[in-house]
């Protein structure tokens, strides 16, 4: 019995797994359509600020919300690196220094867009990353309503569509985070609560 039950166990993270990774290679970005009222991009690449800032350029938001800046990170330093005058950094751009992972993205998301009164956001980070950070968006309390913008990452992903070796680690070690995402969400378990506002302890947003 035991050994069943260890056996169905692995089959089902296994297919949840494959599931997972299917549903993340069929992520594409939205129409042009999908006009938001703002842009928040989770820190975490140079390639999603450029996609981030080239939504903006493009009249897709009014304003753009970097979240889980580094606190030794400028904002000459963001225009510098993604070429940006600082003219649109200084009218349409800000930035969050307090979030240190996921659950602090949302909460100064969900935060950021109240004080600005946004109700639609397009949401800027990796394809791996889109599951969790749409489950931590949909944890938070009166969160505006996310349209994920998807940015692939080329190193993780062959020609083929499937993805490299990294890639599928990558994809492993995101898919154990969504599942303990899921977990404290269905048992509605505060970490904060246990000592944990890891958010706000140094560290990087992912």
């Amino acid at each position: 019995m035991a050994l069943f039950v260890v056996l169905a166990g692995g089959a089902y993270l296994v297919g949840g797994f494959a599931r997972f990774a299917s549903d993340v290679a069929a992520l594409s970005a939205p129409p042009v359509t999908a006009h938001a009222d703002g842009i928040v991009v989770l820190t975490g690449g140079e390639q999603r600020l450029r996609k981030a800032i080239g939504l903006l350029r493009e009249g897709q938001g009014r304003r753009l919300l970097i979240s889980g800046v580094n606190r030794g990170t400028s904002a000459a330093a963001i225009a510098r690196a993604t070429d940006t005058e600082m003219a649109l950094i200084d009218c349409c751009v800000d930035l969050d220094y307090e979030a240190m992972d996921t659950i602090g993205n949302a909460e100064a998301t969900a935060q950021w867009a109240k004080e600005h009164g946004f109700e639609r956001l397009l949401l800027v980070t990796s394809d791996y990353h889109i599951p969790r950070s749409l489950l931590e968006m949909g944890g938070v309390a009166d969160a505006p309503a996310i349209v994920p913008y998807p940015v692939s990452p080329e190193k993780l992903w062959r020609r083929d569509g499937w993805p490299t070796r990294l890639g599928l680690r990558l994809l492993v070690t995101e898919y154990a985070k969504v599942l303990a995402v899921k977990a404290r969400l269905s048992t509605g378990l505060d970490l904060a609560a246990l000592g944990g506002a890891h958010h706000r302890v140094a560290g990087r947003s992912e």
